[in-house]
């Protein structure tokens, strides 16, 4: 499992913005920012009040500026996803710590979707 870093010196992240540092594998080095946001669903007769969090994944440089990938493409969607909280009436949900465990298998299913786009790349390329 690919491991990363959280970089606090970034500028311009927004409140549940986080950027990271993929530590090793093909991807080492990259830059990734993780923007959390939430949305709450209403209780209905059928289901319980729920919070749904979407991580959504960019990767990025060190001033917080998206990058393009080969073909000329932003890099501000990689990787989306979201996780739905159902809460018992009364109940609270901690958001931070799931928000948390979100960002993390996150990253991680970027790091090995890049690794495995970088792979591609170079085996397209022609030898000599």
């Amino acid at each position: 499992m690919p491991s990363f870093s959280p970089l606090n010196d970034v500028p311009g992240l927004a409140a549940w913005q986080f950027a990271y540092s993929i530590d090793d594998g093909h991807s080492a080095g990259t830059i990734v920012r993780a923007t959390v946001t939430q949305a709450t669903e209403p209780a209905t007769a059928d289901a319980q009040a729920a919070a749904v969090l979407k991580c959504t994944i960019a990767v990025i440089d060190d001033q917080n500026n998206v990058q393009t990938d080969a073909a000329g493409d932003e890099m501000d969607k990689v990787y989306v996803t979201t996780q739905t909280l159902q809460t018992d009436a009364g109940q609270t949900v901690s958001v931070a710590d799931h928000a948390a465990d979100l960002v993390a298998s996150c990253i991680v299913e970027v790091a090995n979707r890049l690794a495995v786009h970088s792979s591609i790349a170079a085996m397209a390329i022609p030898s000599g």
